[in-house]
């Protein structure tokens, strides 16, 4: 039941961070462009992998897009995987030290 619980909630904390670190590769996309008029503004996401890409076509005024959905399970499998690592140390080592 404890592992169960603990899934759980590393879930919820991994769908957390997912959604900053895409926050924040968007972020990072559009600070890259901005203040220069011969860079076109691209919206890219994803952290390791980018799995969401934007890319302008000679002579085009709209910009066209992509995915890669191998990238975005990557993406997950690897936040997810980091932060459930995490909370069981974190969890763990808390229990240890109430116990001493």
């Amino acid at each position: 039941m404890k592992i169960t619980k603990g899934l759980l909630v590393s879930g919820i904390y991994s769908i957390v961070i997912f959604c900053i670190v895409s926050y924040i590769s968007v972020m990072i996309s559009l600070i890259k462009s901005a203040g220069h008029v011969s860079i076109k503004p691209v919206s890219n996401i994803g952290f390791p992998f980018k799995y969401y890409y934007q890319f302008w076509l000679n002579g085009s005024d709209a910009p066209n897009c992509g995915w890669q959905i191998k990238y975005l399970i990557y993406d997950i499998l690897i936040i997810w995987v980091i932060t459930t690592t995490v909370y069981f140390i974190v969890n763990r080592s808390i229990k240890d030290r109430n116990n001493i």
